[in-house]
């Protein structure tokens, strides 16, 4: 499995269930060829070169010379009371009126048909030719087109449908004929964009819109592989780092008992309040493993297996999930422990498919220290992504995880959602979510968690607010960690049916604060764009945007949704720039509204 094709998910989900050559380059350049021209000093490949070309250009001529002469000879356009002009093929036009071309042409374009159902798709070519230059008819056009189609000449297909829609816009045939031939270049975007305006004049819609559909999937799957093989290998979305390591509760615990200052130094950093230290615990770990990890040579095997285990999961979340194996197994070699283990577990969840091993990590990193409530908690959080029918032993999990630290919030987080999933009409996880919140008025986590069930339902909408607007309120809650409330936030006011479009200073202002935060948030630059998109002046930066937050998102799923949207935001923004389907569309979405 290369690295390019890798894709975070496990981190993210446990809250939801080159001067030098050029020089010595040029150098051997300069050098071949002057020993070229000591060999061989009356040969001038320039020159050989040019009368090859010279040549060719003669042979081309005459080719197209023989092909007109075979033209002429073979096809007679004197019964149409016709001739060529001098030397070609083409009509000569001279002398005749728009009536008398219009007349003619309708008699070539009946013989162009009858060649056609005789299969004869070159000749077809040819006299619908002749009938587009005496008279150039959408209609001459569009069957010109299929003669193309039916030689493989996609590109000379499209060029005369486009011809055709130029003349006639709503010309629902070449429409889909079109979109077939974008279909078969690969041009799922385009094809995308012909089958919309035939859905808008409601053409064939069965047929339509499974063409629609499988040219959506076949572009959004292109762009993903795109996606992927471009990803930037870097840290982003800190709000979700920080949360994840949240959740590694033994990691902090055991660096004070092992009070080594290099390792405290780096979860300092890592359990920081800003995206900022993160970045530079990245940067020290770096410095630490590079050269094999030369620096640490006086470091105790403990301590180096520690910043190893650090080193992988900070190098998984910059999507290098091979280079991350070998720092975790470089862990392991000095120690294993919880972390490792857990760590361990993790990585193989994403790379192996199957189930069963990664479930064996997990239970060897808790037997190894049956006092670590984060292994039981991945374990529970594991299951829960691979099998959500195990709804019984999962909560049985997260209740053990409780036994043995019942500080664990996270685990009474999942508890509480839970309780939702399994009945969302009962007052249940209400009851579990706001005994929570009391018991933990400071944790963003908790409300904002809260807030999410409870903004999926309009009558709860306003509990939703008041839930997220305690989380920005909160003086004593970082800003890193308050992210997640401010996009949500956002949601829930331009969700509002109050809320005025161009009313937005509200939704900006939470926006700023939140990218100031986290600027690779993909959420946060997600929201931004979609803000962005509602101002027609503001449309290629809010795609723009919306393009940097696929970069930044690594979870495939998330990554796939914000494809389709920036794919159908492109395509809303061309439809309503266009002076045919701009108008229809608007009618559309208003009457469907």
């Amino acid at each position: 499995m290369s690295e390019e094709n890798n894709t975070v998910t496990f981190f993210t989900k446990h809250k939801t269930a080159i001067i030098t050559t050029a020089v010595c380059l040029g150098v051997a350049v300069t050098t071949a060829y002057s020993i070229y021209n000591n060999k061989q000093p009356n040969t001038t490949p320039s020159s050989d070169n040019s009368i090859k070309k010279k040549k060719k250009k003669e042979n081309q001529k005459l080719k197209k010379q023989q092909e007109k002469e075979a033209i002429i000879s073979t096809h007679s356009i004197e019964k149409y009371g016709l001739k060529f002009m001098p030397n070609s093929t083409a009509v000569d036009v001279t002398g005749l009126s728009e009536q008398e071309r219009k007349q003619k042409a309708a008699k070539i374009k009946l013989d162009a048909n009858a060649l056609f159902k005789e299969n004869q798709f070159k000749d077809a070519i040819l006299y619908y030719t002749w009938a587009i230059q005496l008279y150039p008819d959408e209609v001459y056009y569009s069957n010109r087109s299929v003669c193309f189609l039916k030689l493989n000449q996609f590109e000379k297909a499209i060029k005369d449908c486009t011809s055709a829609l130029e003349k006639k816009p709503m010309y629902p045939k070449c429409l889909l004929r079109r979109a077939n031939c974008y279909e078969s270049l690969g041009k799922y975007e385009d094809a995308v964009f012909d089958l919309s305006c035939l859905v808008l004049m409601e053409y064939e819609p069965q047929t339509v819109q499974a063409l629609l559909e499988k040219n959506q999937d076949l572009a959004s799957d292109e762009a993903m592989t795109e996606a992927i093989k471009n990803q930037p290998h870097v840290l982003a979305n800190f709000s979700d780092i920080a949360s994840f390591f949240s959740t590694l509760t033994s990691l902090k615990k055991n660096a004070k008992i092992i009070n080594d200052k290099h390792l405290n130094e780096i979860i300092d950093l890592l359990y920081g309040e800003t995206a900022e230290d993160i970045i530079k615990c990245d940067e020290l770990i770096s410095s630490y493993v590079q050269d094999d990890g030369q620096k640490m040579s006086s470091f105790s095997n403990v301590v180096k297996c520690y910043i190893y285990a650090i080193a992988s999961s900070l190098t998984f979340f910059k999507v290098l999930p091979q280079l991350s194996m070998e720092y975790i197994e470089k862990s392991l070699s000095y120690e294993k422990n919880a972390f490792n283990l857990v760590m361990y577990a993790l990585i193989n969840s994403e790379n192996s498919p199957s189930s069963k091993d990664a479930s064996e990590l997990f239970n060897e990193a808790i037997e190894i220290d049956q006092n670590d409530a984060s292994a039981l908690y991945h374990k529970a959080q594991f299951l829960a992504m691979v099998d959500e029918t195990q709804l019984k032993a999962i909560s049985n999990l997260f209740i053990q995880v409780l036994e043995i630290d019942e500080t664990f919030i996270f685990a009474e987080i999942q508890l509480c959602l839970l309780a939702y999933k399994q009945n969302p009409e009962s007052q249940d996880y209400m009851t579990r979510f706001s005994s929570l919140i009391r018991k933990y008025p400071d944790n963003a986590q908790v409300r904002v968690c809260y807030a999410e069930v409870l903004a999926m339902k309009p009558e709860n909408i306003n509990e939703a607010v008041a839930q997220l607007e305690s989380v920005l309120s909160n003086t004593k809650i970082p800003g890193l960690e308050k992210v997640g409330a401010m996009v949500l936030r956002v949601h829930t006011y331009l969700s509002d049916p109050k809320t005025a479009m161009g009313d937005l200073a509200f939704a900006n202002t939470l926006l700023k604060d939140a990218y100031d935060l986290d600027k690779t948030n993909y959420k946060v630059l997600n929201c931004i764009g979609q803000v962005k998109l509602q101002n027609p002046a503001t449309v290629n930066e809010g795609l723009e945007l919306l393009t940097k937050a696929i970069d930044y998102t690594q979870g495939p799923l998330e990554k796939k949704q914000l494809i389709r949207l920036v794919q159908m935001s492109r395509l809303q923004f061309k439809l309503i720039q266009h002076p045919t389907w701009g108008p229809l569309f608007i009618e559309t979405t208003q009457r469907a509204m």
